[in-house]
């Protein structure tokens, strides 16, 4: 699978074989910038920006295709930068999965967002 070039107003299919989701995903393609949230006895953010590109997003929390892995159940901070807004759109999310693939951004990790 590619990385996504545009926005799609229409639910993505599901493959054969894949367990039924909670909810509908959509093709939207944005940069986003994640950071790890330290443990709570440290408050601190960590020092490190993960970059990477959203591949799709839910009501329940978004595709990320990055260059490094995150590391699961971790609370990480996230801002959306969506094209031609000059607002970045802060978050805060869990990883709940990631798979290494192929490519310039070999990773995509699935986070949660946490309301």
């Amino acid at each position: 699978m590619g990385e996504p070039t545009q926005h799609s107003p229409q639910p993505m299919k599901l493959r054969k074989g894949r367990p039924k989701r909670l909810h509908a995903r959509f093709r939207f393609a944005a940069q986003l910038e994640v950071r790890q949230l330290s443990e709570a006895d440290k408050p601190r953010l960590s020092a490190g920006v993960l970059r990477g590109k959203t591949e799709n997003i839910s009501t329940g929390g978004v595709c990320v295709r990055a260059k490094q892995p995150l590391e699961l159940s971790h609370l990480v901070r996230c801002e959306l930068r969506l094209p031609g807004v000059p607002a970045r759109i802060p978050f805060l999310a869990q990883v709940r999965w990631s798979e290494k693939r192929s490519g310039a951004s070999p990773y995509r990790v699935g986070l949660q967002f946490v309301v």
